[in-house]
């Protein structure tokens, strides 16, 4: 794994070939948008897979990320478009393969988003890491959210004593719980 921020372009080059490899992209023409990506990393985002293909006539490279899937479209010269949509903001993904290519559509907060001519081989991959990557974001945040299983005697005595401070349980009903606690 290597640091995005400080890596050289090498760096970046030979983690660009691994993911392509990875994600089945035949890659067109978008070396420079991922040489872009540590510009706009957001701390401890890590690519896990890319693929490219054309949308509006413009050629994008898609990356996905444990946090997101951007699109940049940089410009041969200067300029630069990019779009990130969170992964907990996409509401459908989907893939399609034809004779030659394939095409990618990535549906998020009202709009599709469809890049074309991607590398056939790569289509399902790509769909399919996204998908997993939306799982593993909302295991991680329902981890993060459910409560803890506390049976620690000394922090329930404490919070019971702060529901009796507050005047949210009487006395009595803080002696009750406390012999519960204590056994």
């Amino acid at each position: 794994m290597i640091d995005y921020k400080t890596a050289t372009k090498d760096e970046l080059l030979a983690e660009f070939k691994r993911l392509k490899e990875l994600s089945r992209d035949d890659g067109i023409l978008t070396k420079k948008e991922f040489l872009h990506f540590p510009q706009i990393a957001m701390p401890n985002e890590t690519p896990i897979a890319v693929s490219s293909g054309y949308m509006n006539g413009k050629t994008w490279l898609i990356i996905l990320t444990n946090y997101r899937v951007i699109f940049l479209d940089k410009g041969m010269f200067f300029g630069l478009k990019q779009v990130a949509l969170d992964l907990n903001h996409i509401s459908s993904i989907g893939g399609e393969t034809k004779i030659l290519f394939g095409e990618i559509s990535i549906a998020a907060d009202g709009f599709t988003y469809t890049v074309e001519k991607v590398s056939k081989n790569g289509v399902l991959v790509f769909t399919n890491m996204v998908k997993e990557a939306m799982e593993a974001l909302k295991q991680s945040t329902n981890t993060q959210h459910s409560p803890a299983n506390n049976n620690d005697p000394f922090e329930q005595l404490e919070r019971l004593a702060s529901l009796k401070e507050k005047g949210i349980i009487t006395e009595e009903e803080f002696q009750v719980q406390k012999a519960k606690i204590l056994g």
